[in-house]
Formats: C-alpha cells, sequence, structure tokens
C-alpha cells in the first residue's frame, strides 16, 4: 500500500522554511570540519516534517523537548504540524544545545515558532538549556523521589548526535547499567529522553538502525522493548538518502509508553526509496512479528512487506540453530595489517607456509584456492609467532562477513573441504566467518546443507529484516534458525549430485525438501525485480 504525503511548506513564510533559512546560513557561516568534529548531521526539512506528522495531537497543551535541538527544524516542523488545525494551542517547549556556535540560530527559530503561534492567539513559551543531555537528566534513569517533581513531556522529537564515547567518561558511567563498551551517544539520548516521557507521551527519533541488532547493544535493546512500545518504524533503503557523508542505514522510529499501549494495536512499517518520502509504502504488522526472541537476545525486525512476514513465519518454525547440533561460528583470526609482516604473495611449500583464504576466495558454493587477486596475499608464514593466527585443516562452513548494499545478497557461503588441501594448517583473513564442529568433524553433507541454507533467497530476506548493515557477524549467523539436521544433510547430498546455481535453482531443492509451499520463491523474486536485484 503506497501513502502519499503532502510535501511541507519550504517558504521563509513557513516555520520550516524559517528553520531550514537558518541552517544553511549556519553552514554558510561554519566550516565541514567543525561541523564533523561536533557531530552535527542536521535533519533535512521533508524529513522533519515526515517525523512530526508521525505524532497523534490529541490535546491543546503540550510540553515537547527537542534534544540535540541544532538550528530548531524539528521543533519548528513539530508547530508547523499544530498550525494546520484551526484551534488555540498551550505549548511549552525545551531544547537542549550546547553548542554556542548554534544559540543563535536556535535561539531565532524558535522566537520564530513563538510570535507565529502568539499571532494566532496561542500561547507558546521557550527555554534553550545549554547543558549536557545526559548528565543534566540522569537523575530520571534512577526512578528517585527527585524526579517525581521533574518535567515529564507529552512530545520529544530529536535527531541526536551521533559519535562513540570513551567508556570512562561520565556519561558512560551514568548510563552501564543500559550500556556498556564503547557507548554512542545515540543509545544514551534514546535512553534519557525514554524515562522523560509522559505515561500518554509520544517520542519519535530518527538513529542508526544498528541498534536493532546485534550483540553490543542487547542490554539496550531488553531495556529499551522493557519500558517501551514501538508504534511505528520507517526504514530509509539507501544508506546515503538523508544526510551527506553518512553511510548508516538510518530509521525513523515512534515510541509511546507501554501503559499507554493497546496489544492488538499493530505496528506500522512504511519504507521508501532515494528518500521519496512524497510516496511510502506502507504496512500493518502484528508486534510479535517485528520482534526475533529465539535465543536470549530479542532482535527487532523491520518487514517492508507481506511476502517478507510469510518468509519470517516459515524461518520461526525451524527450532534449532548452529549452536544445537554442536556447530560454532568464529571470525577469521588473521587480521591482514597486523599480520603484514607474516603474509606472503607466494606459496612456498607446507612447511613454511599454508594457505591464506580471503572472502574472493568463495565461489559459489565452493571455496576455490589460490586465486590471484591484487592486494591479497596468497599464504601466510608458518612459525611460532604465526601459530596462534593459523586452523588446523578440517571441513568449514567460510561465510562473507562483508557485502555491499549494492549486491544481491547478504549472505555469502562456500564449503571447504580438508579432502581437497594437502596442507596441515590453513589460514582464514578476519572478513570471513567460518563454521565448524566443536567437537569433531562437519560431516561433508552437513557443511553443503548449511552453505545451501544460507545461499538461499529465503534466509537472505530474513536475514535482512534482522540486520540492516551489510557486515555479517558472528552473533547474527548465531541468530539464524535451521531447521531438523536430518533435512539439512538431505539438502547437502542433493546441491553435491545436482550442482544447482545459487538463485531460484538451489531455493528450489531446499522447498522440497523442507517442504515449504514453493509460491512463496515466486513472491521473493519479485521483491527481487522490484528492488533491481537478480
Amino acid at each position: 500500500m503506497n501513502t502519499v504525503l503532502k510535501k511541507p511548506e519550504l517558504s521563509n513564510h513557513s516555520l520550516i522554511g524559517y528553520a531550514e533559512h537558518q541552517t544553511n546560513t549556519y553552514y554558510n557561516n561554519q566550516n565541514i570540519a567543525y561541523r564533523k568534529q561536533k557531530a552535527q548531521f542536521f535533519t533535512p526539512s521533508q524529513i522533519a516534517f515526515f517525523m512530526a506528522d508521525m505524532f497523534d495531537i490529541k490535546k491543546q497543551s503540550f510540553s515537547i523537548l527537542d534534544p540535540g535541538a541544532g538550528t530548531g527544524m524539528l521543533s519548528a516542523a513539530f508547530c508547523e504540524k499544530l498550525l494546520s488545525y484551526d484551534r488555540t494551542f498551550t505549548i511549552t517547549l525545551d531544547a537542549y544545545e550546547t553548542d554556542s556556535e548554534l544559540k543563535p540560530y536556535l535561539k531565532t527559530t524558535l522566537e520564530k515558532c513563538k510570535q507565529t503561534f502568539e499571532e494566532k492567539g496561542s500561547k507558546f513559551c521557550f527555554n534553550i538549556i545549554e547543558k549536557d543531555f545526559i548528565l543534566n537528566n540522569a537523575d530520571y534513569l534512577n526512578n528517585s523521589l527527585f524526579t517525581k517533581n521533574q518535567n515529564y513531556y507529552d512530545i520529544i522529537i530529536s535527531n541526536p548526535p551521533y559519535f562513540k564515547l570513551n567508556k570512562n567518561s561520565p556519561q558512560s558511567k551514568i548510563m552501564e547499567d543500559i550500556l556498556s563498551g564503547q557507548p554512542n551517544i545515540y543509545a544514551f539520548f534514546m535512553a534519557v529522553s525514554l524515562k522523560m516521557l509522559s505515561s500518554d507521551g509520544q517520542m519519535v527519533f530518527i538513529t542508526p538502525r544498528s541498534f536493532c541488532s546485534g550483540l553490543y547493544f542487547k542490554r539496550f535493546r531488553a531495556w529499551l522493548l522493557k519500558n517501551s512500545k514501538i508504534d511505528r518504524i520507517h526504514l530509509f533503503e539507501s544508506r546515503d538518502e538523508i544526510f551527506e557523508e553518512v553511510l548508516q542505514e538510518n530509521i525513523i522510529v515512534k515510541f509511546i509508553q507501554k501503559t499507554s499501549y493497546n496489544k492488538n494495536q499493530p505496528v506500522i512499517i512504511t519504507n521508501c526509496k532515494n528518500g521519496q518520502l512524497n510516496n511510502v509504502n506502507k504496512l500493518k504488522v502484528e508486534y510479535k512479528d517485528m520482534l526475533h526472541d529465539k535465543t536470549n537476545d530479542v532482535f527487532i525486525k523491520i518487514p517492508t512487506s507481506h511476502t517478507e512476514i510469510k518468509v519470517q513465519h516459515i524461518i520461526n518454525n525451524w527450532k534449532y540453530s548452529i549452536n544445537s547440533f554442536g556447530f560454532k561460528v568464529s571470525t577469521g583470526p588473521v587480521v591482514s595489517f597486523r599480520a603484514k609482516n607474516h603474509l606472503s604473495p607466494k606459496f612456498r611449500n607446507n612447511k613454511t607456509t599454508a594457505p591464506l583464504l580471503w572472502m574472493h576466495n568463495i565461489k559459489g558454493m565452493d571455496v576455490i584456492w589460490p586465486i590471484k587477486k591484487n592486494g591479497k596475499e596468497l599464504a601466510i608464514n608458518v612459525s611460532e609467532e604465526t601459530q596462534p593466527l593459523l586452523l588446523s585443516v578440517n571441513n568449514f562452513v567460510l561465510v562473507k562477513r562483508f557485502s555491499s548494499k549494492e549486491q544481491n545478497r547478504r549472505l555469502y557461503a562456500g564449503v571447504f573441504l580438508k579432502s581437497n588441501f594437502d596442507n596441515p594448517k590453513i589460514g582464514i583473513e578476519n572478513h570471513l566467518n567460518y563454521i565448524y564442529k566443536y567437537k569433531g568433524t562437519l560431516s561433508i553433507d552437513e557443511a553443503y546443507g548449511i552453505a545451501a541454507l544460507l545461499n538461499t533467497s529465503i534466509v537472505d530476506i530474513f536475514f535482512r529484516m534482522l540486520n540492516g548493515n551489510t557486515q555479517v557477524n558472528a552473533v547474527d549467523i548465531n541468530n539464524i534458525p535451521l531447521p531438523y539436521i536430518e533435512g539439512i544433510t538431505k539438502i547437502g547430498k542433493i546441491v553435491q549430485k545436482m550442482k544447482p546455481a545459487i538463485g531460484i535453482e538451489l531455493d528450489k531443492i531446499v522447498v522440497n525438501i523442507l517442504d515449504i509451499d514453493d509460491s512463496i520463491l515466486y513472491e521473493i523474486k519479485e521483491i527481487y525485480a522490484k528492488n533491481g536485484k537478480n
């Protein structure tokens, strides 16, 4: 279903147009290096309007919070939305901004909002708070008696800063129960803002998609889903269509308090191509279809079509995982730039060198070595110093850790068989994951069965819902459900015999063996065709 969104008025007479003028003036007066240093990626006007349009307007009095306000674009966008209603409002707005260079532009934007509202008979007051947002509001996280007298907000709208903090920073210390390691500040803004939301409040953030999956954000996701409900998600399908020079996949998420959530209410998921927010695809999904909690971790899935929901229902019936069968996933130990002095462009002999495998050695469902490629050494020296980097030759399934956004698939898996190599040791470069049997040896049928499943379009579609990155980590593979082992080995036998091409030939074999209705393949083919994939 396509939804057409009206475009915002961008004249200087509109609040959005006025805020955009302030942003452009700031751009002209401030150099790029300074903006990068401050992690300043301002929200484009059309996206600000789209975010503001996600809010439901059910009352006439609003307390608004804009953490990381910049030039005031998001505040102006929400105010513009209110002006489209034929009624008066009482508005209190708190805007956090620590950059003194931005304050004059922000103040000018908010003064324009105040003037416009008062001309229409509404009340409008604002505060610009030049304090660290996290440190200034740490008490909200503790649910202390002090916070009971604090402000809680009806509307929170934010494009938070994006940069990593030192784990010993005061902000990180405050948040260590929610996020550990070297955290990114955008998640801190989300967490603190959520605790500042009123019981019937609404919160809309534009952030990287990275918090939806992966081990790093595991604790944060658990906390987030315990303390809120997701009401709506918008997915941008291109990485560079929002912020210049930012290659993260971004999403807009609307959160509401858990207490105001209707369990029968669907989640609305929208998506668009090339930033075309005036023509978005809209899908309503059940809340459970947005969550993947097969393990002790919960991922946030983002299906964008009914076909993708069918795919996840198929795969959710698979009750096993890599670990269920005694298999493990590890990442190749050879980090090329660190081991540079131990790498060799030539393979000399088994005693002094070992084959070095890279991503380009995966060809179809096989692993081929040697293959010469510029800048990629063929071998790694065998020495006492390199022993921690070498693996005893065994049967493995190698999986590429990286793919480009333009490639047809995210998952590329090939089978490495010890019978094809005379060498006692091999090196696996860090851009590869490898699957092996923890105790013993993967059978050839098991290896080809696993590789075949990972190469299917069904698993690829499922993986894309789980993970917005082009990076495939070991934890991601561990979270992919698998069918029963007899089915896996049967698939392995058949693909060795028939040698199908990856694509519809392989897909048909897998759905036939696993008793899946093959009509799903034609629906997937339509998705790939629509997205310009084979």
